[in-house]
Formats: C-alpha cells, sequence, structure tokens
C-alpha cells in the first residue's frame, strides 16, 4: 500500500508548495514550520494542508 503513494499528490485534499520564509511576523499567521525529509530545510506551510513541496528540492512531504 505503501508503494501506491510514491509521487502521488492526493486529490482530495489540501497542500500546496513550501515557503522559506512566515508570510506575517509576530506568530499572529496560520503556518507552521515543518521540515523536509530530504534535504533538512525549513518549510512554512499552512496549517489546513496535509501535504506540501519542498521550497528547495521539491521534495513531496506528508504531514
Amino acid at each position: 500500500m505503501a508503494d501506491e503513494k510514491t509521487g502521488k499528490k492526493p486529490t482530495d485534499k489540501q497542500g500546496g508548495k513550501g515557503g522559506e520564509q512566515g508570510g506575517e511576523a509576530g506568530g499572529r499567521g496560520r503556518q507552521l514550520l515543518y521540515t523536509c525529509f530530504n534535504d533538512g530545510a525549513g518549510n512554512y506551510v499552512d496549517s489546513g494542508w496535509s501535504y506540501f513541496t519542498c521550497w528547495k528540492c521539491g521534495a513531496l512531504n506528508y504531514m
């Protein structure tokens, strides 16, 4: 079953591309910091997402 998910984005869940820097200062944004499994880069992503692609290497990460 794990092979079926490899490299495919879920079509029924929300996600997107991670960002290098947070969007809003003061901790008032809805973004969380996740680390990419592939290269260790920090990605700021929306709290409602279930996956993201790394801004640096493009790897697909599930949360």
